[in-house]
């Protein structure tokens, strides 16, 4: 456990930027939907930081589709160790799940229940015994899809650090977002007057345990160490993998956690600003109502001396949503409080988006607290614990 501070720290930016981001949010969800159908966004990694248009409900590094890059299979680098193999695999082969998003033309018919696998590689031959990252995108639980994120978890996880990535879709709770049934096959024939809405919560947390379940089971066929999982989530992936790892009912897999890496998470759903209200009222049946179903979906609420939880790395930046930092510093202290092993980063100059597209990068700040932590969790069981905090 790591005593840093006594008391929560304000910093002197977060007044300003809780009301700036606050408007800035609730307008981009208020026009994201007319927003997606006017101009449509592909994201690809192509080296440039670009200010994300719908904040929760993208990928962090985009441009124009008609720029877009062919998919990625195998890549060489010669400033790297590792090539990159990825296969895409169902982790739920007897319950598939295929989604019409009316958002985007390409996701129609699109099976929602499977995992990228992103395997390093060296002449072919894949690498053995490696650490694994299962990775959880953000984007409010309404959006975003694994593949947007293949370009900014690749190049250091990957081909520099040599990790086994498991990159996740799960079901999401957009209103926009439907069965691929008869009714809404395709983006083009569907009927939204008769599809069924795709999911509500909590059947993406579910998809997130049925993915730590495949991962658990068949790593190693892909050179990963299923003694050395660690889950990494990014805004509402945060809370969804730190929800997965504090929950009662998944108690049994905590364990096999070698770590959770929290960036810009929610922890405790009642106290989120109402920025997010509208996302809350696609995501819980009861919307930002029913009090009772957010506080069982909030990591906080498990959260308990006597119940050893897997070790946390939480992580928030300067410019940060409103609420955000809030939530990661009284969490932080809520660990702390029941002598759980947390472990905290702050990084300056950073935003929400900027932060995870950051990752791309070997020698970011942020990039460089998460490869920290896995070096230093991915030894032996027994250590010394330590301090890692940015700025």
């Amino acid at each position: 456990m790591n005593k840093l501070s006594q008391s929560p720290t304000i910093y002197p930016w977060m007044q300003f930027w809780r009301v700036a981001w606050g408007v800035i949010a609730l307008v981009v969800m208020l026009l994201g939907p007319n927003m997606a159908q006017k101009d449509s966004f592909h994201p690809v990694f192509d080296n440039s930081t670009v200010a994300n248009p719908r904040m929760w409900a993208s990928a962090p590094v985009i441009r124009r589709e008609g720029a877009a890059a062919s998919p990625l299979r195998r890549r060489e680098d010669a400033t790297t160790s590792y090539a990159v193999k990825i296969q895409r695999v169902r982790y739920r082969v007897d319950e598939p799940f295929r989604v019409t998003d009316l958002r985007y033309p390409q996701i129609s018919d699109f099976e929602t229940r499977t995992v990228e696998v992103l395997q390093p590689t060296v002449q072919g031959r894949a690498l053995q015994h490696r650490p694994v990252i299962i990775y959880v995108h953000g984007g409010g639980w309404v959006d975003g899809y694994a593949s947007w994120y293949t370009d900014v978890l690749t190049p250091t996880l990957v081909m520099q650090q040599g990790w086994v990535v498991v990159n996740v879709d799960y079901r999401l709770t957009s209103n926009q977002v439907y069965r691929a049934d008869e009714h809404c096959r395709d983006h083009f024939s569907c009927d939204p007057t008769q599809a069924t809405k795709a999911a509500w919560y909590d059947d993406n947390l579910a998809d997130v345990a049925a993915a730590f379940a495949w991962t658990l089971q068949h790593i190693q066929e892909y050179g990963g160490d299923p003694g050395k999982i660690f889950l990494f989530g990014h805004s509402a992936g945060g809370h969804l993998v730190s929800l997965f790892a504090t929950h009662d009912r998944y108690r049994s897999y905590q364990p096999s956690i070698r770590g959770v890496m929290s960036l810009s998470g929610l922890y405790d759903l009642n106290t989120v600003h109402p920025f997010a209200y509208p996302l809350y009222e696609q995501t819980f049946r009861g919307g930002s109502a029913d009090k009772q179903v957010l506080q069982e979906a909030s990591p906080q609420t498990y959260v308990r001396s006597g119940h050893s939880l897997p070790p946390f790395l939480i992580m928030h930046c300067e410019r940060e949503l409103p609420s955000l930092a809030e939530q990661a510093i009284t969490f932080r202290q809520a660990l702390e409080s029941a002598h759980q092993d947390v472990q905290w980063a702050y990084f300056p100059g950073y935003d929400h988006v900027s932060e995870m597209s950051a990752i791309a990068d070997g020698d970011a700040t942020v990039t460089q607290a998460v490869i920290r932590y896995v070096e230093m969790r991915a030894g032996p069981r027994g250590f010394l614990p330590l301090i890692y905090h940015v700025g």
